[in-house]
């Protein structure tokens, strides 16, 4: 996970918008992965038929906007951030408080047991925690 986050931060260094030049009322843009304060995972999961999952986040400053998940499948595990843009703005105020509601959406495809990987950053040696639920989908 760490190292799709770096790369991921780094294609976004890179590749990060830089409009000032197309006129002054442009802004830069990153994106970042965010990680997760809250789960709140369904009990009852069905073939083919989407359950949803509702998350929380911690908005670091009013210019980050939520743009999507990142999303990881492997086999029958799901590793699960937030994909955020943080606009570079003048009036941008620090939050670090506000918790974000979303909802991310869960579709499977097959009878069995799913395994979750909510991941909330890393702790004091640099190592990724995660939230972690198993969903059983049995019909």
């Amino acid at each position: 996970m760490k190292k799709i986050i770096l790369l991921f931060i780094l294609g976004a260094i890179v590749t990060s918008c830089n409009v000032n030049s197309l006129g002054k009322d442009s802004v830069d843009v990153k994106y970042e992965v965010l990680p997760l304060n809250q789960v709140t995972m369904p009990t009852a999961f069905a073939v083919d038929s989407v359950t949803e999952i509702p998350v929380k986040y911690v908005r670091p400053t009013s210019c980050h906007y939520f743009e999507d998940f990142y999303y990881k499948k492997d086999g029958q595990t799901r590793t699960v951030a937030i994909y955020s843009s943080h606009f570079f703005q003048d009036n941008c105020q620090a939050d670090g408080v506000t918790l974000v509601n979303e909802v991310l959406k869960f579709k499977p495809a097959a009878i069995g047991t799913y395994h979750f990987k909510f991941w909330t950053g890393t702790n004091s040696q640099n190592i990724d925690q995660y939230l972690e639920f198993d969903a059983v989908v049995t019909h």
